[in-house]
């Protein structure tokens, strides 16, 4: 049996499972509408943005004035008077970006800076995206924005059913990626595995199409989650098609680390056991458990150096945003590049495994 063909007896075998179906479409739909209303309708994501008006000139001072005298529930804009009480500021945790107006670089014009906080991303985002449409409106010779509506930034409230959604959908990708290194392993122990390679299969087709199979169904899961939180309680999760690659790239990320955490097991049980352990510890640090505000500045920070903390962030940014494509570009390959590489470790060590 070639590859793909495996893929798919697996796929189908998986959409008739029913521990399968739970732990890929009903468990993450269900726990996100819980922990949605457990939360209420919106998560609150509110920072501040400084502004330090360096140049002084008549394009700048405006719209610092206007941007000052905004108001909104989400977003609140303060001045500071210099560049070094800005950093301060900025570091301490005070303010979650600050924007610096200065004379533009060898001649007139208005010069723009950012200064961000890893610990508060959304502010730092949305400090971007307020410079350069500042940016591009005065080098164009229009009308620079002067009110944080005029700047299309997206929703800025952020769904809890589209934040937990996601966030329970990653949560139980652990476990249902998880189920290839389980099968491969509950195959090899009633001997299935030995029929399977006495056909012109190899064992990489096995073990490749197992991954693939669950990757597949972890996808539609996913997007059934979207889908449905999306219509039935009106959850804005952002640009679709940047959704729809964020989900596929999460996917392979977390079957990745699945994959390799299953290839230091030898038995089913034990790689049931070590999924287990790795989901809820990267489940913590990644903060699936709390809203996008709630978590401390400390795990605030590690959470970019799990997969799932930065799979979070990239869909949170896509909600609040409105990022595009491009702005989660860097998340989409690092998130790829993840899970090929711990999957390809772990794909080694299962053949090991199961070849011995």
């Amino acid at each position: 049996m070639s590859l793909l063909t495996i893929a798919l007896a697996d796929l189908l075998r998986g959409l008739r499972s029913r521990s399968a179906i739970i732990t890929s479409f009903v468990a993450p739909l269900a726990m996100a509408v819980v922990f949605g209303l457990m939360f209420g309708s919106t998560s609150s994501v509110s920072f501040s943005i400084a502004f330090v008006d360096a140049a002084q000139s008549p394009v700048s001072g405006p719209i610092v004035e206007s941007m000052l005298s905004d108001a909104n529930e989400s977003v609140s804009f303060v001045r500071l008077d210099d560049l070094v009480t800005a950093s301060e500021r900025v570091d301490d945790g005070e303010v979650g970006a600050a924007i610096v107006f200065d004379s533009a670089p060898g001649g007139p014009g208005l010069g723009l800076s950012v200064i961000e906080n890893p610990a508060s991303p959304l502010a730092g985002q949305v400090a971007r995206s307020i410079a350069s449409s500042v940016a591009t409106s005065v080098e164009t010779g229009g009308r620079p924005p002067t009110e944080f509506a005029d700047l299309e930034l997206g929703g800025r409230d952020l769904s809890a059913p589209a934040y937990f959604g996601a966030s329970m959908a990653i949560l139980l990708l652990f476990f249902s990626t998880g189920m290839a290194a389980q099968s491969i392993l509950e195959d090899r122990q009633t001997r299935t595995l030995d029929r399977i390679l006495s056909g012109p299969t190899t064992l990489w087709s096995v073990l490749i199409g197992k991954v693939l199979a669950v990757a597949v169904l972890a996808v539609l899961g996913f997007m059934t989650v979207w889908v449905v939180t999306t219509l039935l309680f009106g959850a804005n999760w952002g640009n679709p098609f940047a959704v729809l690659l964020l989900i596929i790239a999460t996917v392979i990320a977390l079957a990745g680390v699945a994959t390799f955490v299953g290839g230091f097991a030898s038995t089913p049980q034990q790689a049931t056991t070590l999924t287990a352990v790795v989901t809820f510890g990267l489940s913590l640090l990644g903060g699936n458990f709390t809203g996008p505000a709630d978590a401390p500045a400390a795990l605030q920070s590690l959470r970019r150096f799990t997969p799932n903390g930065r799979a979070l962030e990239a869909f949170t940014e896509l909600s609040v945003d409105a990022a595009s494509i491009g702005s989660i570009a860097i998340t989409l390959v690092v998130l790829v590049g993840f899970g090929l590489s711990f999957g390809s470790i772990g794909l080694v060590r299962l053949r090991r495994t199961v070849g011995e």
